[in-house]
């Protein structure tokens, strides 16, 4: 009796007429009733709710009042509740959509990639298989998705998986291949002239020695060499002969430029994506123009932190405008030099500098720059 009142039960006051015989007649019927107390002119009661009505009809028959005096139980708790529909109507929309979120993409984790890998990585999963937030994930798609990575070429090996929501992506960068020794079936010539001051042959045979003075297109390692009964053995040439040698170059650099530069926005675009759907979003701002600069940006929606599967699409259209900027003669000079050793770096990577000379000349707007580098490097060439 008490559990079926935790559900719905009332307590109740019965006064006047013949309360005797309800009480009689209420056992008769089956009636429960609990916690029955003697009141002056009648007795309070309790009883399951749905029994007070005929409970109600027996008391009428007796000329007893009766009279709810409290409800209690979690039906009268909830009943509220029960009675707005819109919360109904919201609660079956939103358990279904619940369960279909499950195959969406909420979030999105990397694992052994830098910022910048994990930026080129997102690119190609959105570009080659649709995988972003808001997408809705088939097992296609994440073979598809670790196919693209792969087939990149800057991915050595990728695993693409999906777990309840969220996209798991590991990979690693493709390593730069290990240098193999590989020699030359003819003589190594020098590239330029130098003062040798260290060989190391790895193959072949050495012509020159530390201290020697060479010309450019000298021998320096050779593919023959004598055993000591005479037998000619020819092997690879291979090796490095590090000289001190002399380059120059030389570079110009304006003191103002003429530069395309970005004006200000001109319009900007949303673009909701969630399962497969796209919503375009009513544009801002002027009419797109054809000489307009269009940069997109794909951001994650996650309103106080909490990512949800919508990704958003945010292009905006910047006017172009020619502007002029000048530099400086300090900024230029910079410039120049910047100039010089990554052209040092392209002709003679690794090499050291052991000193330099500078020419500096500003004329008729232009700085000219031309420096001499004395260079400790490996100067074996083909």
């Amino acid at each position: 009796m008490e559990a079926v009142q935790l559900w719905a039960g009332v307590a109740f006051s019965a006064r006047g007429g013949n309360t005797e015989a309800l009480l009689n007649e209420a056992a008769a019927a089956g009636l429960q009733l609990a916690a029955l107390t003697p009141q002056p002119g009648g007795f309070d009661g309790r009883c399951a709710a749905w029994r007070y009505r005929k409970l109600a009809a027996l008391a009428r028959r007796q000329r007893v009042r009766l009279r709810i005096c409290r409800r209690r139980g979690w039906f009268f708790r909830l009943r509220p509740l029960l009675r707005r529909r819109g919360l109904w109507v919201g609660l079956a929309l939103f358990l279904p959509l619940v369960l279909g979120s499950r195959s969406l993409v909420w979030t999105v984790a990397y694992t052994g990639l830098t910022p910048g890998q994990q930026a080129r990585a997102s690119a190609i999963l959105r570009e080659n298989s649709g995988l972003e937030p808001g997408a809705r994930v088939t097992q296609q798609a994440l073979a598809d998705g670790e196919y693209a990575l792969l087939q990149s070429g800057e991915f050595s090996w990728a695993s693409v998986n999906f777990f309840g929501g969220r996209l798991e992506v590991e990979a690693a960068a493709v390593q730069p291949a290990p240098v193999l020794f590989s020699g030359k079936l003819q003589t190594i010539c020098a590239r330029t002239g130098g003062t040798v001051t260290e060989v190391e042959i790895k193959s072949g045979t050495a012509l020159v020695e530390p201290g020697q003075q060479v010309e450019a297109g000298q021998p320096l390692i050779g593919t023959a060499r004598t055993e000591r009964d005479g037998t000619p053995i020819f092997s690879p040439a291979a090796g490095r002969v590090t000289a001190r040698f002399v380059w120059s170059t030389a570079c110009e650099q304006p003191l103002a430029v003429q530069v395309p530069l970005l004006g200000e926005a001109r319009s900007t675009r949303l673009r909701l994506s969630c399962g497969g759907l796209h919503l375009a979003l009513p544009r801002w701002g002027g009419a797109r123009e054809e000489d307009s600069l269009a940069i997109t940006r794909h951001v994650p929606l996650e309103p106080f932190g909490l990512p949800l599967p919508v990704a958003v699409e945010e292009t905006t259209y910047y006017g172009r405008r020619a502007g002029e900027v000048v530099y400086s003669e300090e900024q230029a000079l910079a410039m120049a030099r910047l100039s010089a050793l990554r052209a040092l770096e392209a002709e003679w990577p690794g090499a050291a500098v052991a000193a330099l000379q500078e020419s500096i000349e500003t004329r008729s707007g232009r700085l000219y720059y031309q420096v001499t580098y004395t260079l400790l490097g490996d100067i074996a060439g083909g």
